[in-house]
C-alpha cells in the first residue's frame, strides 16, 4: 500500500510540474512562432514567388541510399498562402515509393519539427537568395531570346509589307518602333502604318500613302513628332528633323 500511495504521489508530484511547465512551453511555442512570422511577412512583401528547400534532419538508411528519410523547412505556397513551411519526406527510390507529409504553413506544422527547424532558417534564406538570383539570370537570358525572336519576325514583317527604308536598317527600324511605342502606344501604332522611312543626313522621312493620309495628320502634331525625335535621338544618337508626307504632298510638316 505504501509503495503505491508513493507512486501516486510522484505521478501528483511531476503533474503539478508539467502543469506549470506546459504554461511556459505553450507561451515560448506562440513566441517562437510569431517571430517566424515577421519574417514571412518581410519575404511576402518581396513577393519572391519561389519554392526552396533545405533539409534540417535525415534519417535517410546510410548504407542504401535508395532509402530516405528527411524532414525538410522551405519557403512555399501552401493553400493558396506564401510563407514559411515544414514537411517529411520518405521512400524507396529504387521501389519507386514516394511519400510525404506536409507541407504544412510553419504555424501549422508538429511543434517538434518546429523547434527543430528554426537553425536551418538562415539557411533557406541564403538558398532563397541564391535561388532568386540564378531565375533573375534566367528570365533576362530568356527575354533576350524572345526579344530577338520578336525583332527577326518584326524585320521579316517589314519585308513581307513592302515596307521601304532608305538609310535605315531593319534593325534600326524596328529599335525606332519600339522606342516610340515605350513613350506612347498609340503614336507607335501610327507609324506602322507607313510605307516608307527616309534617313537623309540629319533629317527623317516618314511617308504615308494617300489612302491613309488621316493617320499621317494625327502624326503631324507637335507632340507626336517630338516623340519620334526623341527615339531617332536614343536609337541614332542624333538630333534629327522630323517631317511626315502623304503620297500626294511632297511638303509635309516638319518638327526642329
Amino acid at each position: 500500500m505504501a509503495s503505491t500511495e508513493s507512486q501516486i504521489e510522484k505521478i501528483q508530484k511531476h503533474v503539478k510540474a508539467l502543469s506549470g511547465i506546459a504554461s511556459s512551453l505553450n507561451t515560448a511555442s506562440d513566441e517562437l512562432t510569431k517571430a517566424v512570422g515577421v519574417l514571412d511577412e518581410v519575404l511576402q512583401e518581396l513577393n519572391i514567388g519561389l519554392s526552396v528547400w533545405v533539409t534540417f534532419c535525415d534519417r535517410s538508411d546510410k548504407e542504401d541510399p535508395d532509402i530516405y528519410d528527411y524532414d525538410q523547412v522551405g519557403y512555399c505556397k501552401v493553400n493558396g498562402t506564401w510563407g514559411i513551411a515544414i514537411q517529411n519526406l520518405w521512400g524507396d527510390a529504387g521501389e519507386d515509393r514516394h511519400e510525404s507529409e506536409g507541407p504544412w504553413l510553419f504555424t501549422d506544422a508538429p511543434r517538434e519539427m518546429r523547434i527543430q527547424a528554426v537553425d536551418k532558417i538562415p539557411a533557406l534564406i541564403e538558398a532563397l537568395s541564391k535561388q532568386a538570383s540564378e531565375t533573375q539570370k534566367k528570365i533576362a537570358d530568356k527575354t533576350k531570346q524572345v526579344r530577338s525572336l520578336a525583332d527577326a519576325i518584326r524585320t521579316a514583317k517589314i519585308n513581307k509589307d513592302a515596307i521601304e527604308l532608305e538609310g535605315i536598317t531593319p534593325e534600326h527600324f524596328v529599335a525606332l518602333t519600339e522606342a516610340v511605342a515605350r513613350q506612347q502606344k498609340f503614336v507607335g501604332e501610327l507609324i506602322m502604318h507607313a510605307h516608307r522611312w527616309e534617313l537623309d543626313g540629319r533629317t527623317l522621312r516618314v511617308y504615308f500613302h494617300a489612302a491613309k493620309r488621316p493617320f499621317a495628320e494625327m502624326l503631324q502634331g507637335r507632340e507626336a513628332l517630338a516623340k519620334i525625335q526623341r527615339a531617332v535621338q536614343e536609337v541614332l544618337g542624333i538630333s534629327a528633323q522630323i517631317s511626315v508626307h502623304t503620297s500626294a504632298d511632297q511638303n509635309g510638316e516638319v518638327q526642329k
